[in-house]
């Protein structure tokens, strides 16, 4: 008897196994197709991404503004130029956005690894009193809208310990289409951002990493350093050659070289940088209150912004998926272009590009030791930089147009060309 028990036992199990796999395996044929649903390239996206500062601005006041009601107003140009972003990172990836009075249409494709198969997905949205998804399509499988954001809504609230995404949602009090336009009246954002702490409270890591850990030590180090004193602004290649001989100190192997190579980009990034890339580190100031910060600024090339761009886009390269850190530069001198901007610039991009590869060899196990040795003696920033002379800069959307047309030109891959070739004159980025 007992023997016939464990016998359909085991034929159960099986079975629902069998069932489990089984549904898998139909759920990824149905949602895998052999054509893709989008074909746009991010370069044409790209092309209105200096409208994202207004987008932004929008932000800016229903944060400032928590207690009160806004409206905030996203165009397809300003969803595609963000999306353009995204797919300049991950190429993989593209996606298309249409809004129309009655309905907007979002509708993406992911490439499998160049296999020739793509999963598409489109949902649409409607106007109304809240935020109404009516169905999503993924491949061949429809699921229905109320059921997915259902789904959502529970899966964020169990995953960050909070009722972040139930909140979120009831701040939507009215969706609004017109062509091209979606405008979504917002409640007030108090009740959401207290519940972000809560979230952050939740998610942060009690543990203290060793990475973490490092980056604050280097971060106290560094300000500890007279140059950190000093009245007249230091070159960049001071700050890294203090951190770098102090890192080589303390690296025994190659793995070690790597580790406190992250550590010391990832603390000039906050010091140097902009203190609000320790958000993306963890806590490593001293003092909460109070961030650590040079009496003068860093600068390469004699010029404060060049430093910043530098750091900070080797710190994006450590912490982001790969490419994604100089897309994001990419992004922001496209934005540039716009009214009250600086103007797209070869010369800030020169250095986001050279601030990624000096990551990339800093923390590449096979070149971290040599990095050490190479920045402890370095003796000019053109060992970290190219020259600057002839690249063209604060240009307008107008101007950049004219000239360039979009970031897939001839001739703007001609000045990113340019760039490259400059950099692999420099000793510490070649093989």
């Amino acid at each position: 008897m007992i023997l016939r028990s464990v016998k359909w036992l085991l034929i159960s199990i099986a079975f629902i196994v069998f069932l489990l796999v089984a549904t898998v395996v139909t759920v990824t044929v149905m949602a895998v197709q052999q054509t893709p649903l989008v074909a746009s390239t991010a370069p044409t996206q790209l092309d209105g991404a200096d409208s994202v500062n207004e987008l932004l601005g929008q932000l800016q006041r229903a944060f400032s503004r928590r207690e009160e009601g806004h409206q905030v107003t996203l165009t397809e140009t300003q969803v595609e130029s963000l999306v353009g972003v995204l797919q300049r990172a991950l190429p993989d990836f593209k996606g298309v956005v249409n809004i129309t009075p009655i309905g907007g249409t979002i509708n993406v494709t992911y490439a499998i690894n160049d296999m020739g198969y793509f999963v598409n997905a489109s949902a649409l949205v409607l106007p109304g009193d809240s935020l109404r998804i009516e169905q999503v399509q993924i491949g061949d499988l429809t699921i229905p809208g109320r059921f997915l954001l259902r789904f959502l809504e529970r899966t964020v609230n169990s995953y960050t310990q909070s009722e972040i995404a139930t909140i979120a949602l009831s701040r939507v009090e009215r969706v609004t289409m017109r062509s091209g336009e979606l405008t979504l009246d917002v409640g007030r954002l108090d009740e959401l951002l207290s519940e972000l702490n809560v979230v952050a409270s939740n998610m942060s890591v009690t543990e203290e990493t060793e990475l973490q850990r490092l980056a604050a030590y280097y971060l106290r180090y560094i300000s500890g350093r007279e140059i950190a004193l000093s009245d007249k602004p230091v070159s960049l290649i001071e700050y890294l050659r203090e951190g770098m001989a102090r890192a080589r100190e303390q690296s025994k192997t190659s793995e070690d070289a790597l580790l406190h190579n992250k550590a010391v980009i990832l603390a000039l990034a906050v010091y140097v940088g902009h203190h609000r890339v320790g958000n993306l580190v963890g806590d490593i100031q001293p003092d909460p209150n109070k961030a650590l910060k040079p009496r003068r600024g860093a600068v390469l090339h004699n010029r404060n912004d060049l430093a910043r761009h530098f750091i900070i886009s080797a710190a994006l390269e450590l912490l982001s998926e790969q490419g994604m850190s100089l897309a994001i530069g990419e992004f922001k001198e496209l934005m540039d272009r716009g009214k009250g901007g600086s103007g797209y610039s070869f010369v800030d991009l020169a250095a986001d590009m050279s601030g990624t590869e000096f990551a990339r060899v800093a923390t590449e196990p096979s070149t971290a030791l040599r990095v050490q040795n190479a920045v402890a003696r370095i003796q000019s920033e053109l060992e970290i930089i190219p020259p600057i002379d002839g690249l063209p800069e604060g240009l307008s959307k107008q101007a950049f147009t004219e000239q360039y047309q979009r970031v897939d030109s001839e001739a703007y891959l001609k000045e990113v060309k340019e760039i490259k070739r400059r950099m692999g004159l420099l000793p510490l980025y070649q093989p």
